[in-house]
């Protein structure tokens, strides 16, 4: 047996125990411990997971002219805090390449704003710390503007900072509860097991705050239709604002307010897996060796945020954003061949990654800030 499947069969052999402790558990436990086992799970072991030889791409890796515009706008916001000490937070940084360009260009293009300026990598991945460390150490910044710190059920590992937390695809791989309508009944999807291997069973649902996330946003679900609930969302934004005492958040993720993720999945939900680029709904094969992921429901995070105090700056198509925040320009003050400009596009373009993907920006304790990203793009010259 190799090591990639003996790890696979320890993760699978994990999962198994727990659901015989208890008969059948939830859709979100068992994604917690496919995708976050300590050991085992997607999101913690040495596999590559972005990227050409990964199983899927990211925007920053597409380009480094995403993380040079959000640089830019890290720099907007850092004026219009005050243009004191700000930090930084950025989620899950995979590879670390977000954090290598917006640090670069922070110190090539905005020196003031990086002689105030901190970064805190929340990553709880060993091999990717390292990854992200090799690759910081290549530009040779300065030991006191990068740290490594956790995130946890209890919050975070760092105090309150003044400046923006920041996540690019981290909400979509948060554990989902799946829900269905049986006989206008709302039914909760359990994972149970037997000697013929994982099975689902439509059961009563396992809290009634589902109840009130649907009556809440007014979701009616028809007969057999599913949906996912991310609570983990809602406790992560409370642990943000927790730690934010003054700045912004932004989320930037694929999904859709509530009515837009309805009107483009009908029945079956959002909920695929990616490995090597390629989707399956395979839930539980290849455990530990595939993301999990559900579309983001933004009107959610709207909601729970206000809930945590955190007010809607804006919300915006990824294409409007980044064209808000100079793309094209960039595109065309740059000398680059056919090949990059079509990757660089790909950011912004209606069937890339501009549509399906968006962008809200939240903020607490800053009296009605306007951000150049928001702007109407009409009123936009290049």
């Amino acid at each position: 047996m190799t090591v990639k499947n003996c790890k696979t069969q320890l993760l699978r052999d994990f999962i198994i125990e727990n659901i015989n402790k208890k008969g059948k558990i939830t859709f979100a436990e068992f994604m917690r411990m496919a995708l976050y086992h300590p050991k085992y799970g997607y999101y913690n072991s040495n596999k590559e997971r972005i990227g050409k030889c990964g199983d899927y791409y990211t925007s920053p890796i597409v380009h480094r002219i995403f993380g040079e515009l959000l640089a830019k706008q890290l720099e907007e916001m850092w004026r219009i805090t005050g243009e004191e000490s700000f930090t930084v937070v950025e989620m899950g940084a995979g590879s670390g390449w977000l954090c290598y360009d917006i640090i670069h260009y922070i110190r090539k293009e905005y020196p003031r704003f990086y002689d105030n300026f901190h970064y805190i990598i929340v990553e709880t991945n060993p091999y990717a710390k390292k990854k992200q460390r090799l690759l910081l150490d290549s530009i040779d910044i300065d030991d006191d503007k990068v740290s490594w710190r956790t995130y946890a059920e209890d919050g975070f590992s760092f105090d309150r900072i003044h400046g923006c937390f920041l996540s690019n695809e981290f909400v979509d791989a948060l554990p989902v509860h799946r829900l269905k309508a049986k006989n206008k009944v709302l039914k909760e999807m359990y994972v149970s097991y037997n000697n013929s291997g994982f099975f689902e069973i439509e059961d009563d649902v396992s809290t009634h705050e589902f109840k009130e996330y649907l009556g809440t946003l007014r979701v009616y679900l028809r007969e057999d239709q599913e949906c996912e609930i991310n609570l983990d969302a809602s406790k992560w934004l409370g642990h943000v604002s927790d730690k934010l005492h003054k700045g912004f958040v932004i989320t930037i993720d694929y999904g859709d307010t509530i009515d837009g993720i309805f009107r483009e999945n009908d029945t079956e939900g959002t909920l695929r897996c990616y490995y090597k680029h390629t989707v399956n709904k395979d839930y539980y094969e290849r455990l530990g060796e595939q993301d999990i992921t559900a579309h983001v429901d933004f009107t959610y995070l709207i909601k729970v945020g206000k809930l945590a105090g955190l007010q809607v700056t804006g919300f915006t198509k990824q294409s409007h954003y980044l064209i808000a925040l100079g793309i094209l320009e960039k595109l065309n003050n740059t000398n680059t061949d056919i090949e990059t400009t079509l990757k660089v596009k790909n950011l912004f373009h209606p069937e890339g990654m501009g549509e399906i993907f968006k962008v809200l920006i939240q903020h607490k304790n800053i009296e009605n800030p306007r951000l150049n990203s928001l702007r109407p793009l009409h009123s936009i010259t290049i």
